[in-house]
């Protein structure tokens, strides 16, 4: 569920990082598009803000998963459409399972590869 005047808040916060950002390059002799970069996170903050957006990657997260090695145990819940808004996404429950510091090494470096592509 979201807070009240998120996106507002998030805003003024990027604003502010936005203003930094130019200051930042200059005092530490950055080689990089400080600006740039804060924009480019701001996005993915407001998109994140998009909860109809986050139900669809959750299934084509799924569907895409279970193309590989891991698709029988790695999965996003299922979104309950009818409880779900643009401010608020409902999953089914999930019931949690063994941490990766169980898994086998083999397990391991297969979640691994998989992130990393």
């Amino acid at each position: 569920v979201q807070r009240p005047q998120i996106l507002e808040q998030i805003a003024l916060d990027m604003h502010l990082l936005r203003e930094l950002a130019p200051i930042a390059k200059a005092l530490f002799n950055l080689n990089t598009d400080t600006v740039g970069t804060v924009d480019a996170w701001g996005s993915g903050f407001v998109d994140e803000l998009d909860y109809g957006m986050e139900a669809r990657n959750a299934q084509i997260f799924t569907a895409s998963i279970q193309e590989t090695p891991l698709g029988d145990v790695v999965f996003a819940p299922t979104v309950v459409e009818e409880y779900s808004t643009q401010r608020a996404l409902t999953t089914e429950w999930v019931e949690g399972g063994e941490r990766l510091d169980k898994s086998s090494q083999k397990d391991v470096t297969v979640l691994c590869s998989i992130a990393m592509n």
